[in-house]
């Protein structure tokens, strides 16, 4: 017999033999169960006994009949987890990673961003209220998201944050800053239009001495600036800077 069909006559009966454990019950035994959980996180939101509890809820025990996979779907539903990866280590080991969401922005009213533009729930976020809120359209939360930070970059020019803004149905911005002005920035040309207004922000705090309290900057060679208490009324102010291009 060659060492060929020798291999295989060995790979064939030790196929056999692992068959007949499993069907006698030899692996599926205490003996072969999984009781330890390795366990790679950085916890902020989180919490070891969610982990421990959500591990928990899978009846199975047996290394061989654990699935990964339904361990990682009770895991997921855990708020604040943003992926899960779990692993079986042999003997008697789950190798779980955890990594959570970071919150960047408050989502209409009552929701979150992280980092990467995705919507998620939590059980609160009474103590997130700092962080900017924006308003927007859930299908596009990631591209609003990529333009607001455009937006604030080039809005910290003025030594101001954007704190909250709200995008349209039809693709329209308003933000407010941090000083509490509204800037309408309209749909259309919106880097250009904000640039404009930092690279002449100091010329225009010198001009009157205060700080605006309403910008529109929906105008093709200008824009509209209402001061506190300002008695010029817009459509006047539209005539100094340029015609309205919606």
């Amino acid at each position: 017999m060659s060492k060929e069909a020798k291999l295989s006559l060995l790979f064939i009966s030790l196929t056999i033999l692992l068959m007949a454990a499993l069907m006698s019950g030899v692996i599926q035994s205490s003996h072969w169960s999984i009781d330890k959980i390795e366990l790679d996180a950085e916890f902020r939101r989180v919490n070891t006994e969610q982990i421990r509890i959500a591990v928990a809820t899978y009846p199975e025990r047996s290394f061989f009949k654990v699935n990964a996979n339904t361990i990682r779907e009770n895991l997921m539903i855990i708020p604040w987890v943003q992926r899960v990866t779990v692993n079986k280590k042999w003997p008697n080991s789950l190798v779980i990673k955890v990594i959570e969401h970071k919150a960047v922005a408050v989502w209409n009213k009552d929701k979150l961003l992280n980092e990467n533009g995705e919507i998620f729930e939590v059980d609160s976020i009474d103590d997130l209220t700092a962080l900017p809120h924006i308003q927007g359209n859930n299908q596009i939360s990631q591209q609003i998201w990529d333009k607001f930070i455009r937006f604030n970059n080039i809005v910290k020019n003025t030594g101001f944050d954007i704190t909250s803004t709200t995008v349209s149905n039809r693709g329209g911005w308003s933000l407010f800053l941090s000083n509490g002005m509204n800037i309408n920035l309209g749909s259309q040309k919106m880097d250009a239009k904000l640039v404009r207004l930092t690279d002449t922000w100091a010329k225009l705090l010198k001009h009157n001495g205060q700080t605006p309290k309403y910008i529109d900057l929906r105008y093709t060679n200008g824009y509209v600036v209402k001061w506190p208490q300002s008695e010029i009324d817009n459509s006047q102010l539209a005539q100094i800077t340029g015609n309205n291009n919606g």
